[in-house]
């Protein structure tokens, strides 16, 4: 996928797959959560990270404190879709329609709307890519994906995290019912040792 991504943001420059900052970019997917953003927010603050939150629309909807929370925080926030639909295959309308019904929540909710989106499950397609350029919107992808909704070993994310951080690199979690009663077990972690290591989280440009 990582080929293919690279040769899309040859035609497409916006795609984001790493930037050339030296620092390194913490994401999270499927929020806003009422169990797992709240904690996760505290996790962050209490080591003074600042980190981009990708909402779906539909969730900023059940949880709109949350969402103002995370930007009163300092935090980023992307359109990661509505409804978390695979937009691979859908038209041009569906696909407009995912974006800026979330477009619009977002800004009602904490009063701008974002730059950046993120699809859901990482698909794309040209349709897509045409719609983000149509809104001026940066399609982000990831170069360290923690694959934290799924059951493993702590060194296996551990390994999948080291061995694809460098400077530039954009990291890629979850705040959802998967991660809610997970993400202690490995979050504090990761980030300390991140932070031991000498990286410095920033934010997308």
């Amino acid at each position: 996928m990582i080929g293919d991504i690279k040769f899309l943001k040859f035609l497409f420059p916006s795609v984001l797959v790493k930037t050339t900052d030296a620092g390194i970019h913490l994401t999270f997917d499927d929020g806003p959560h009422s169990i797992a953003t709240p904690s996760i927010l505290d996790i962050l603050k209490a080591r003074n990270i600042h980190a981009s939150f990708f909402l779906l629309g539909q969730n900023i909807q059940h949880y709109p404190d949350i969402a103002q929370q995370i930007a009163s925080e300092g935090h980023q926030i992307g359109n990661h879709s509505y409804t978390h639909t695979n937009l691979f295959f859908k038209n041009r309308t569906f696909i407009r329609k995912e974006i800026l019904q979330t477009e619009e929540v977002i800004e009602a909710t904490v009063g701008k709307r974002t730059r950046f989106f993120r699809p859901p499950y990482g698909s794309m397609n040209v349709t897509l890519l045409n719609v983000l350029k149509e809104y001026g919107l940066t399609c982000v992808f990831w170069t360290a994906d923690s694959k934290d909704f799924l059951p493993q070993k702590s060194s296996d994310m551990d390994h999948r995290i080291f061995q694809n951080t460098s400077s530039g690199s954009i990291l890629l979690f979850h705040d959802n019912e998967y991660t809610a009663l997970s993400h202690h077990s490995y979050l504090p972690r990761i980030l300390d040792t991140l932070l031991e290591k000498g990286f410095v989280f920033t934010q997308l440009p």
